[in-house]
């Protein structure tokens, strides 16, 4: 089968917007992977140990 031509210009752009809105979430995760791994890489390794520790979040009073 053959894929559909769209008639007009603007179909067509339509169609890769929402192509690009349905997958941004998941760009946005294999982004931070990559940029996790990336930084990882040149951190130094006194503030490797300082990134890995999880900050906690003081209740407001």
């Amino acid at each position: 089968m053959s894929k559909k031509t769209p008639n007009a210009p603007w179909q067509a752009i339509e169609e890769q917007a929402y192509h690009a809105y349905r997958e941004w979430p998941i760009w946005l995760v294999l982004r931070e992977r990559e940029l996790a791994a990336h930084l990882s890489l040149h951190k130094s390794p006194e503030k490797a140990e300082l990134a890995a520790k999880p900050v906690q979040k003081e209740k407001p009073s």
